[in-house]
């Protein structure tokens, strides 16, 4: 199975994507004006305390307080449940950026990660990557770390750390401990809010949490960032350095391999089955629901066994758009229906098989009384179609605009209304193309009317600034 990571490096912008078998799973943007904080671990002020809300605001200094929940020891995250007051510096990790109008959510569970490990310097345990199912590994790992971690500090085994060393587990432990105590030095000769410390360059940190060793080659389009990607490498992960090539080719590289093709289609509702159906994918303020629709069929097919061969693909391609995307929160799947349990079942495991593969946790919670199937995933950036795509000016967000008719109507009535209690004069309505047109070949004779009742001289004039349901009229 040949996975391609490629990095195209602009000043403004950070992309990678990565390709298995010439499919796209996963992209990556970083834009330089709205760069991700994730990770990044501020001393902050305590403004305000919500008791009731068992949670605080915390002044970071990035203009919009972050929410830290103060009911940690009910969720069972390990987290300290120190009280905290109005006033009080504190040190507080974003573990969300900043979403929808929301300021970044933080945490007191500070976590450094590495190649190999994640390093808890608060927490007094070493734990295994869930994504680790080989038992052996396991215990070698628990067991190497249990001579290397000290009383007191914590480390979680990344994926990456499979058939890792000893020496390169210590290696790894020992850069982390002193990026910690870096950030104690830091801490210690501050002011709240301040940044203590924000995580590594988006093309290295690309590289630390995407470059698998399953990674055949690593594409980067620019020389300095492909230096500066092999440096990290040998020093880093040094089997990875050698697989770091620079794109010279004439056409730009995304281009090349298909891959802003694919960014454009990962933006629109509709995504195309092979046997002909298709996905409708939405996302509301609660949740996103994906609908699967399906393909050609005639009369004498197994209907049944067309719900499961369409439901097979669908299962597999929800679960690439969902990470595609980086859709999260709640996820509904309506698949067809199928009788079948073990059919059912089928589709489970795919779901299962597929996002288990996605770096950002993510639950198959089963198949609800009605049908659906239920997918969780952690939110922790904003989606694609955030970053991609903004709301629409004419439909506000709503994805649908009135209709001529409506509008052409909606005019109609305005102008008798205005001709009644404005001053004498012309009246120069200004609108867009399609609406003006309306106006002089479907309701014309409605338009003279309204000159004729109102004694007013009414001007139509297109302009194509203004969007369907967007107009002004003017007493000249």
């Amino acid at each position: 199975m040949k996975q391609e990571l490629f990095i195209n490096v602009m000043a403004a912008e950070v992309r990678a994507a990565l390709m298995d078998q010439s499919i796209l799973i996963d992209l990556i943007v970083e834009r330089a004006e709205r760069a991700s904080i994730v990770g990044n671990i501020y001393l902050g002020r305590v403004e305000r305390v919500m008791k009731g809300m068992e949670a605080a605001f915390v002044d970071i200094g990035t203009g919009k307080s972050g929410f830290l929940g103060l009911d940690d020891n009910r969720r069972g995250n390990g987290e300290t449940s120190a009280p905290v007051h109005e006033g009080e510096a504190i040190v507080v990790q974003v573990t969300k950026d900043a979403i929808n109008g929301k300021g970044a959510q933080l945490s007191r569970r500070l976590t450094l990660p590495g190649r190999s490990l994640v390093y808890a310097p608060q927490q007094d345990r070493v734990m295994v990557s869930r994504q680790i199912e080989d038992e052996a590994e396991r215990d070698r790992l628990t067991g190497i770390m249990g001579n290397i971690a000290t009383a007191g500090e914590g480390f979680i085994l990344r994926t990456a750390s499979v058939g890792a060393t000893a020496a390169e587990l210590a290696t790894d432990c020992e850069m982390l401990r002193e990026t910690w105590q870096g950030i104690e030095d830091a801490r210690a000769a501050i002011r709240a809010p301040s940044c203590l410390h924000a995580d590594i360059d988006p093309v290295l940190r690309v590289l630390r949490d995407h470059a698998l060793d399953g990674i055949d080659t690593i594409h980067v389009d620019d020389g300095a960032a492909a230096d500066a990607a092999r440096k990290f490498c040998e020093r880093a992960m040094p089997g990875m350095a050698d697989r770091v090539k620079l794109h010279t080719g004439p056409q730009q590289m995304f281009e090349q391999y298909g891959i802003e093709e694919e960014i454009e289609r990962a933006c629109v509702r509709r995504v195309g089955l092979p046997s002909g159906g298709g996905l409708v994918v939405e996302t509301t303020e609660a949740l996103t629901s994906i609908d699967v629709n399906s393909g050609r069929f005639d009369a004498a097919s197994d209907l049944e066994q067309m719900a499961l061969r369409t439901n097979c693909e669908a299962a597999a391609e929800a679960a690439r758009q969902i990470r595609l995307r980086n859709i999260s929160g709640l996820i509904v799947v309506d698949f067809i229906h199928m009788e079948n349990d073990d059919n059912w079942a089928e589709i489970i495991e795919i779901l299962d098989d597929v996002t288990g593969r996605d770096r950002n946790p993510t639950r198959v919670l089963g198949v609800t009384d009605a049908g659906l199937v239920e997918i969780t995933r952690r939110r922790r950036r904003e989606p694609l179609l955030h970053t991609m795509t903004e709301i629409c000016k004419a439909c506000g967000g709503a994805g649908r605009v009135k209709s001529l008719d409506a509008v052409s109507i909606e005019i109609l009535r305005l102008l008798k209304r205005e001709a009644r209690v404005v001053p004498p004069g012309e009246m120069v309505l200004y609108a867009a193309n399609d609406v003006v047109a309306s106006l002089e070949n479907d309701y014309g004779e409605l338009v003279d009317g309204v000159e004729d009742e109102t004694g007013r001289t009414i001007v139509l004039r297109a302009d194509r600034e203004y969007g369907r349901e967007n107009y002004d009229i003017v007493v000249e």
